[in-house]
Protein backbone atom coordinates (compact mmCIF):
# COMPACT_ATOMS: atom_id res chain seq x y z
CA UNK A 1 0.00 0.00 0.00
CA UNK A 2 1.58 3.12 -0.72
CA UNK A 3 1.77 5.79 1.60
CA UNK A 4 0.71 9.40 1.69
CA UNK A 5 3.14 12.21 0.68
CA UNK A 6 4.55 14.45 3.61
CA UNK A 7 4.70 17.68 1.50
CA UNK A 8 0.88 18.92 2.01
CA UNK A 9 1.89 18.89 5.33
CA UNK A 10 5.08 20.45 5.19
CA UNK A 11 3.52 23.42 3.17
CA UNK A 12 0.81 23.69 5.59
CA UNK A 13 3.84 23.93 8.16
CA UNK A 14 5.76 26.78 6.35
CA UNK A 15 2.44 28.35 5.59
CA UNK A 16 2.19 28.97 9.36
CA UNK A 17 5.72 29.88 10.11
CA UNK A 18 5.37 32.72 7.06
CA UNK A 19 2.36 33.87 9.09
CA UNK A 20 3.57 33.85 12.25
CA UNK A 21 6.79 35.95 10.88
CA UNK A 22 4.34 37.85 9.29
CA UNK A 23 2.14 38.90 12.51
CA UNK A 24 5.57 39.13 14.46
CA UNK A 25 6.69 41.71 11.96
CA UNK A 26 3.59 43.85 12.30
CA UNK A 27 4.17 43.60 16.11
CA UNK A 28 7.50 44.70 16.15
CA UNK A 29 5.97 47.69 13.29
CA UNK A 30 3.49 48.80 16.03
CA UNK A 31 5.76 48.61 18.58
CA UNK A 32 8.06 50.84 16.91
CA UNK A 33 5.56 53.30 16.11
CA UNK A 34 3.88 53.70 19.08
CA UNK A 35 7.62 54.23 21.09
CA UNK A 36 8.78 56.67 18.49
CA UNK A 37 5.34 58.59 18.08
CA UNK A 38 5.65 58.53 22.22
CA UNK A 39 8.84 59.79 21.98
CA UNK A 40 8.66 62.41 19.29
CA UNK A 41 5.11 63.57 19.09
CA UNK A 42 3.41 64.10 22.52
CA UNK A 43 2.12 67.40 23.23
CA UNK A 44 4.61 69.70 25.41
CA UNK A 45 3.62 72.58 27.25
CA UNK A 46 5.75 75.55 28.15
CA UNK A 47 5.75 78.40 30.68
CA UNK A 48 8.05 81.41 30.31
CA UNK A 49 10.50 81.88 33.29
CA UNK A 50 9.87 85.35 34.54
CA UNK A 51 10.49 86.99 38.54
CA UNK A 52 8.17 86.54 41.47
CA UNK A 53 8.33 88.06 44.92
CA UNK A 54 6.95 86.66 47.94
CA UNK A 55 6.14 88.06 50.97
CA UNK A 56 5.09 87.65 54.13
CA UNK A 57 2.54 90.33 55.72
CA UNK A 58 1.24 91.01 59.82
CA UNK A 59 -2.25 92.33 59.63
CA UNK A 60 -3.78 93.98 62.46
CA UNK A 61 -5.71 97.41 63.60
CA UNK A 62 -3.79 100.17 64.95
CA UNK A 63 -4.29 104.29 66.35
CA UNK A 64 -2.80 107.26 64.66
CA UNK A 65 -1.27 109.75 66.65
CA UNK A 66 -0.71 113.56 65.53
CA UNK A 67 -0.43 116.63 66.54
CA UNK A 68 -3.56 119.08 65.97
CA UNK A 69 -5.37 121.87 67.09
CA UNK A 70 -9.19 121.73 66.79
CA UNK A 71 -10.53 125.10 65.30
CA UNK A 72 -13.81 126.85 66.39
CA UNK A 73 -16.35 129.56 65.31
CA UNK A 74 -18.88 131.37 67.00
CA UNK A 75 -21.54 129.92 64.48
CA UNK A 76 -22.42 126.31 65.60
CA UNK A 77 -24.63 125.80 62.17
CA UNK A 78 -23.57 124.16 58.29
CA UNK A 79 -20.47 124.84 57.11
CA UNK A 80 -19.19 125.38 53.65
CA UNK A 81 -15.82 124.70 52.56
CA UNK A 82 -13.87 126.44 50.75
CA UNK A 83 -10.49 124.36 51.36
CA UNK A 84 -10.66 120.81 50.22
CA UNK A 85 -10.31 118.05 53.51
CA UNK A 86 -6.46 117.84 53.70
CA UNK A 87 -5.11 121.23 51.92
CA UNK A 88 -2.03 122.73 53.07
CA UNK A 89 -3.04 126.38 54.09
CA UNK A 90 -0.94 129.28 54.13
CA UNK A 91 -1.93 132.26 57.44
CA UNK A 92 -4.59 134.16 56.66
CA UNK A 93 -6.35 131.82 53.84
CA UNK A 94 -9.88 131.65 54.27
CA UNK A 95 -11.43 127.82 55.28
CA UNK A 96 -14.37 127.68 55.40
CA UNK A 97 -17.81 129.97 55.81
CA UNK A 98 -19.99 128.43 59.05
CA UNK A 99 -23.73 129.61 59.24
CA UNK A 100 -25.62 130.46 61.90
CA UNK A 101 -28.41 127.41 61.49
CA UNK A 102 -28.36 123.86 60.85
CA UNK A 103 -27.63 120.56 62.95
CA UNK A 104 -25.14 117.88 62.63
CA UNK A 105 -27.47 115.56 60.58
CA UNK A 106 -27.56 118.76 58.30
CA UNK A 107 -23.44 119.09 57.95
CA UNK A 108 -23.26 115.28 57.46
CA UNK A 109 -25.93 115.70 54.72
CA UNK A 110 -23.82 118.14 53.30
CA UNK A 111 -20.73 116.76 53.52
CA UNK A 112 -22.55 113.68 51.83
CA UNK A 113 -23.79 115.50 48.68
CA UNK A 114 -20.26 116.93 48.02
CA UNK A 115 -18.87 113.80 47.93
CA UNK A 116 -21.25 112.88 45.48
CA UNK A 117 -21.45 116.05 43.38
CA UNK A 118 -17.36 115.82 43.58
CA UNK A 119 -17.83 112.30 41.90
CA UNK A 120 -20.14 113.23 39.34
CA UNK A 121 -18.09 116.06 38.22
CA UNK A 122 -15.66 114.18 37.57
CA UNK A 123 -17.00 111.62 35.95
CA UNK A 124 -18.55 114.34 33.73
CA UNK A 125 -14.96 115.42 32.87
CA UNK A 126 -13.21 112.64 32.43
CA UNK A 127 -12.30 113.10 28.83
CA UNK A 128 -13.98 109.75 27.70
CA UNK A 129 -15.39 109.47 24.47
CA UNK A 130 -16.94 106.66 22.42
CA UNK A 131 -13.57 105.51 21.46
CA UNK A 132 -12.39 104.62 24.47
CA UNK A 133 -15.77 102.58 25.61
CA UNK A 134 -13.82 99.09 25.77
CA UNK A 135 -11.61 100.37 28.32
CA UNK A 136 -14.24 102.29 30.00
CA UNK A 137 -16.11 98.65 29.95
CA UNK A 138 -12.78 96.70 31.28
CA UNK A 139 -12.79 99.18 33.57
CA UNK A 140 -16.39 98.40 35.23
CA UNK A 141 -15.75 94.85 34.80
CA UNK A 142 -12.26 94.98 36.98
CA UNK A 143 -13.70 97.01 39.63
CA UNK A 144 -17.03 94.65 39.89
CA UNK A 145 -14.89 91.82 40.44
CA UNK A 146 -12.44 93.71 43.09
CA UNK A 147 -16.21 94.62 45.07
CA UNK A 148 -17.24 91.32 44.95
CA UNK A 149 -14.01 89.75 46.03
CA UNK A 150 -13.92 92.19 48.72
CA UNK A 151 -17.38 91.37 49.89
CA UNK A 152 -16.85 87.15 49.56
CA UNK A 153 -13.84 87.97 51.67
CA UNK A 154 -16.14 90.17 54.50
CA UNK A 155 -12.77 92.85 53.98
CA UNK A 156 -14.59 95.85 54.02
CA UNK A 157 -11.61 98.00 54.97
CA UNK A 158 -11.34 99.65 51.54
CA UNK A 159 -15.12 98.75 49.85
CA UNK A 160 -16.32 102.52 49.96
CA UNK A 161 -13.10 103.42 47.80
CA UNK A 162 -13.91 100.40 45.08
CA UNK A 163 -17.96 101.22 44.94
CA UNK A 164 -16.72 104.92 44.35
CA UNK A 165 -14.81 103.72 41.62
CA UNK A 166 -17.52 101.72 39.90
CA UNK A 167 -19.94 104.36 40.38
CA UNK A 168 -17.75 106.81 38.81
CA UNK A 169 -16.88 104.49 35.58
CA UNK A 170 -20.72 103.06 35.46
CA UNK A 171 -21.57 107.46 35.15
CA UNK A 172 -18.67 107.69 32.38
CA UNK A 173 -19.99 104.76 30.68
CA UNK A 174 -23.70 105.96 30.93
CA UNK A 175 -22.16 109.61 29.74
CA UNK A 176 -20.49 108.31 26.43
CA UNK A 177 -23.13 105.73 25.58
CA UNK A 178 -26.84 107.63 25.93
CA UNK A 179 -28.02 110.26 24.88
CA UNK A 180 -30.20 110.86 27.30
CA UNK A 181 -27.93 109.99 29.91
CA UNK A 182 -29.09 110.88 34.09
CA UNK A 183 -25.53 112.43 34.84
CA UNK A 184 -26.77 115.50 34.53
CA UNK A 185 -29.56 116.10 35.95
CA UNK A 186 -28.64 114.29 38.89
CA UNK A 187 -25.82 116.64 39.36
CA UNK A 188 -28.05 119.39 38.97
CA UNK A 189 -30.50 118.29 41.40
CA UNK A 190 -27.95 117.93 44.31
CA UNK A 191 -26.71 121.26 43.15
CA UNK A 192 -30.09 122.65 44.24
CA UNK A 193 -30.68 119.85 47.10
CA UNK A 194 -27.23 121.74 48.67
CA UNK A 195 -27.87 125.20 48.31
CA UNK A 196 -31.47 124.50 50.09
CA UNK A 197 -29.15 123.75 53.14
CA UNK A 198 -26.89 126.38 52.77
CA UNK A 199 -29.55 128.88 52.13
CA UNK A 200 -31.71 127.77 55.37
CA UNK A 201 -28.51 128.43 58.07
CA UNK A 202 -28.79 132.59 57.84
CA UNK A 203 -25.81 134.29 58.38
CA UNK A 204 -22.40 133.30 58.03
CA UNK A 205 -18.96 133.89 58.64
CA UNK A 206 -15.76 133.21 57.08
CA UNK A 207 -12.91 131.81 59.44
CA UNK A 208 -9.36 131.85 57.97
CA UNK A 209 -6.13 130.05 59.59
CA UNK A 210 -4.46 131.85 62.26
CA UNK A 211 -1.63 129.55 61.24
CA UNK A 212 0.03 127.31 58.06
CA UNK A 213 -0.33 123.71 58.65
CA UNK A 214 -2.76 120.99 57.07
CA UNK A 215 -6.83 121.61 57.57
CA UNK A 216 -8.81 118.67 57.65
CA UNK A 217 -12.75 118.70 58.21
CA UNK A 218 -13.60 116.34 60.55
CA UNK A 219 -12.95 116.61 64.47
CA UNK A 220 -13.39 113.25 66.39
CA UNK A 221 -12.51 114.48 70.00
CA UNK A 222 -9.40 112.28 70.75
CA UNK A 223 -7.17 115.01 69.04
CA UNK A 224 -5.77 116.23 72.78
CA UNK A 225 -5.11 112.48 73.55
CA UNK A 226 -3.24 110.58 70.62
CA UNK A 227 -0.53 113.11 70.24
CA UNK A 228 3.37 113.14 69.14
CA UNK A 229 4.03 113.05 72.68
CA UNK A 230 2.20 110.52 73.84
CA UNK A 231 3.21 108.27 71.05
CA UNK A 232 6.76 108.99 71.47
CA UNK A 233 6.07 108.25 75.88
CA UNK A 234 3.98 105.69 75.24
CA UNK A 235 4.42 102.76 77.46
CA UNK A 236 2.20 99.59 77.34
CA UNK A 237 -0.37 100.79 80.10
CA UNK A 238 -0.88 104.52 78.32
CA UNK A 239 -1.28 102.71 75.02
CA UNK A 240 -4.35 100.27 76.34
CA UNK A 241 -5.61 103.34 78.21
CA UNK A 242 -5.75 105.01 75.21
CA UNK A 243 -7.30 102.01 73.07
CA UNK A 244 -9.82 100.94 76.04
CA UNK A 245 -10.40 103.60 78.22
CA UNK A 246 -10.16 106.81 76.93
CA UNK A 247 -13.68 108.63 75.46
CA UNK A 248 -13.88 111.31 72.79
CA UNK A 249 -13.93 115.25 74.90
CA UNK A 250 -17.34 116.01 73.02
CA UNK A 251 -16.85 119.53 74.61
CA UNK A 252 -13.72 120.22 72.46
CA UNK A 253 -16.17 119.57 69.48
CA UNK A 254 -19.20 121.96 70.14
CA UNK A 255 -18.52 125.08 67.96
CA UNK A 256 -15.64 123.49 65.68
CA UNK A 257 -15.37 123.46 61.88
CA UNK A 258 -12.22 121.99 61.50
CA UNK A 259 -8.47 121.15 62.62
CA UNK A 260 -4.92 122.02 62.02
CA UNK A 261 -2.41 119.67 61.91
CA UNK A 262 0.64 121.75 61.91
CA UNK A 263 3.57 119.44 60.94
CA UNK A 264 3.99 116.33 58.28
CA UNK A 265 5.15 114.16 61.11
CA UNK A 266 2.86 111.25 62.68
CA UNK A 267 3.33 107.90 64.04
CA UNK A 268 1.16 104.57 64.24
CA UNK A 269 0.83 102.25 66.76
CA UNK A 270 0.06 98.63 67.27
CA UNK A 271 -0.10 95.50 68.91
CA UNK A 272 1.75 92.37 67.66
CA UNK A 273 1.77 89.05 69.03
CA UNK A 274 4.99 87.44 70.41
CA UNK A 275 5.22 85.25 67.13
CA UNK A 276 5.60 88.29 65.28
CA UNK A 277 7.29 90.86 67.48
CA UNK A 278 10.64 89.16 65.96
CA UNK A 279 10.54 90.49 62.65
CA UNK A 280 10.78 94.01 63.82
CA UNK A 281 14.20 96.29 64.85
CA UNK A 282 14.23 99.53 66.05
CA UNK A 283 15.37 101.89 62.88
CA UNK A 284 13.96 99.40 59.87
CA UNK A 285 12.16 100.83 57.61
CA UNK A 286 8.58 99.05 56.45
CA UNK A 287 5.92 98.90 53.92
CA UNK A 288 2.68 99.71 56.29
CA UNK A 289 -0.53 99.43 53.85
CA UNK A 290 -3.60 101.28 55.25
CA UNK A 291 -6.65 98.77 54.24
CA UNK A 292 -9.28 101.90 54.79
CA UNK A 293 -7.39 104.04 52.32
CA UNK A 294 -7.49 102.24 49.08
CA UNK A 295 -4.48 100.30 50.16
CA UNK A 296 -2.01 102.67 49.87
CA UNK A 297 1.38 101.88 51.15
CA UNK A 298 3.00 104.50 52.73
CA UNK A 299 6.92 103.39 53.97
CA UNK A 300 7.32 104.02 57.83
CA UNK A 301 10.22 103.67 59.99
CA UNK A 302 10.09 102.07 63.70
CA UNK A 303 10.92 104.23 66.35
CA UNK A 304 10.04 102.19 69.46
CA UNK A 305 8.86 98.64 69.98
CA UNK A 306 7.50 98.51 73.85
CA UNK A 307 7.31 95.02 75.77
CA UNK A 308 3.39 94.21 76.50
CA UNK A 309 3.58 93.98 80.55
CA UNK A 310 -0.14 94.62 80.46
CA UNK A 311 -1.26 91.36 78.42
CA UNK A 312 1.64 89.49 79.07
CA UNK A 313 3.07 88.57 75.42
CA UNK A 314 3.91 90.37 72.44
CA UNK A 315 4.91 94.19 71.97
CA UNK A 316 3.49 97.50 70.73
CA UNK A 317 5.34 99.16 67.94
CA UNK A 318 5.47 102.81 66.99
CA UNK A 319 6.09 103.71 63.88
CA UNK A 320 6.68 107.48 62.24
CA UNK A 321 6.52 108.98 59.15
CA UNK A 322 6.40 112.50 57.48
CA UNK A 323 4.69 111.83 54.26
CA UNK A 324 0.96 112.86 53.68
CA UNK A 325 -0.33 111.42 50.27
CA UNK A 326 -3.15 112.94 48.38
CA UNK A 327 -6.65 112.09 49.88
CA UNK A 328 -5.63 110.17 52.76
CA UNK A 329 -7.86 110.11 55.73
CA UNK A 330 -6.62 110.09 59.26
CA UNK A 331 -9.20 108.41 60.90
CA UNK A 332 -7.98 107.59 64.51
CA UNK A 333 -8.13 103.87 64.33
CA UNK A 334 -6.75 102.13 60.74
CA UNK A 335 -6.40 98.65 59.71
CA UNK A 336 -3.21 97.56 57.99
CA UNK A 337 -0.77 95.09 56.60
CA UNK A 338 2.89 95.42 57.19
CA UNK A 339 5.05 93.48 55.02
CA UNK A 340 7.93 92.28 57.38
CA UNK A 341 9.97 90.15 55.00
CA UNK A 342 10.25 89.64 50.89
CA UNK A 343 12.15 87.08 48.74
CA UNK A 344 12.44 86.81 45.14
CA UNK A 345 13.32 84.87 42.51
CA UNK A 346 12.73 83.46 39.08
CA UNK A 347 9.10 81.02 39.60
CA UNK A 348 9.28 77.32 38.38
CA UNK A 349 6.06 75.41 38.92
CA UNK A 350 6.72 72.22 40.96
CA UNK A 351 5.06 70.20 38.23
CA UNK A 352 8.51 71.12 35.82
CA UNK A 353 10.99 70.14 38.51
CA UNK A 354 13.17 66.94 38.44
CA UNK A 355 15.53 65.97 40.68
CA UNK A 356 19.16 63.61 40.15
CA UNK A 357 21.93 63.45 42.85
CA UNK A 358 20.74 65.71 45.14
CA UNK A 359 20.62 68.68 42.52
CA UNK A 360 17.41 70.25 40.97
CA UNK A 361 16.57 70.92 36.97
CA UNK A 362 14.12 71.91 34.83
CA UNK A 363 14.00 70.81 31.09
CA UNK A 364 13.72 74.02 28.59
CA UNK A 365 12.92 74.56 24.92
CA UNK A 366 15.99 76.12 23.39
CA UNK A 367 14.13 76.48 20.20
CA UNK A 368 13.19 72.64 18.96
CA UNK A 369 15.96 71.36 21.22
CA UNK A 370 15.45 70.24 24.58
CA UNK A 371 17.93 71.40 27.51
CA UNK A 372 18.54 71.13 31.07
CA UNK A 373 18.56 73.95 33.34
CA UNK A 374 19.80 73.72 37.09
CA UNK A 375 18.21 75.53 39.33
CA UNK A 376 18.69 76.43 43.40
CA UNK A 377 15.71 76.57 44.98
CA UNK A 378 15.71 80.09 47.68
CA UNK A 379 11.70 79.40 48.63
CA UNK A 380 9.29 76.85 48.43
CA UNK A 381 5.96 77.38 48.10
CA UNK A 382 2.98 75.15 47.77
CA UNK A 383 3.08 74.18 44.20
CA UNK A 384 5.57 76.27 43.06
CA UNK A 385 9.50 77.52 43.43
CA UNK A 386 11.51 80.73 43.62
CA UNK A 387 14.72 79.88 42.21
CA UNK A 388 17.88 82.47 42.69
CA UNK A 389 18.04 84.74 39.21
CA UNK A 390 21.95 85.12 39.37
CA UNK A 391 22.70 80.93 40.35
CA UNK A 392 26.14 80.81 38.11
CA UNK A 393 28.67 77.93 38.01
CA UNK A 394 31.98 78.34 39.10
CA UNK A 395 33.35 76.30 36.81
CA UNK A 396 30.76 77.15 34.00
CA UNK A 397 30.36 73.18 33.75
CA UNK A 398 26.74 73.54 35.36
CA UNK A 399 24.15 75.69 32.84
CA UNK A 400 21.42 77.52 35.58
CA UNK A 401 17.66 78.60 34.12
CA UNK A 402 17.68 82.08 33.37
CA UNK A 403 14.95 84.49 33.12
CA UNK A 404 12.54 84.61 30.01
CA UNK A 405 13.18 81.12 29.43
CA UNK A 406 10.40 78.25 28.34
CA UNK A 407 10.09 76.11 31.09
CA UNK A 408 8.78 72.36 29.91
CA UNK A 409 5.75 71.58 32.34
CA UNK A 410 4.37 68.63 30.55
CA UNK A 411 5.89 66.26 28.12
CA UNK A 412 6.95 62.55 28.10
CA UNK A 413 10.30 61.49 27.22
CA UNK A 414 12.37 64.26 27.82
CA UNK A 415 15.91 64.36 28.01
CA UNK A 416 18.94 67.06 27.15
CA UNK A 417 19.78 67.12 23.15
CA UNK A 418 16.17 65.60 22.07
CA UNK A 419 14.94 67.34 19.11
CA UNK A 420 11.57 67.93 18.80
CA UNK A 421 9.50 68.59 15.23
Amino acid sequence: MLKKPKWPRLINSLAVQRIVAVFLGVLVVVYTVFHVSSLFGDDIMTVASGMMTESKVIGGRGYVFRDESVLYSQNVGVVDYIKADGSKVSVGERLADVYTYGSESDRELLSLIDKRIELLERSATSGYTLADLSTVNENISDTYYALSKLIASSDTGSLAKQADKLLYYMNCHSLITDPNSPVDNTLESLKQQRQTIISGGGQYVTESSADSGYFYHSVDGYESYFTLEAANTLTAESFYTLANDTSPDTQSTVGSYGKLAYSHQWRFAIRVSELNEGYFKVGDQFDVEFIENGNVSIPMVLTSVIEDTVDGSGSILVFGADRLPDGFSFDRVQSVSITVSSVSGIYVPRSAVEREDGKYFVYVLDGSVVRVRYIEVIYEGSDYYLCDADAVSEDGSTVYLGLNELIITSGNNLFDGRILD
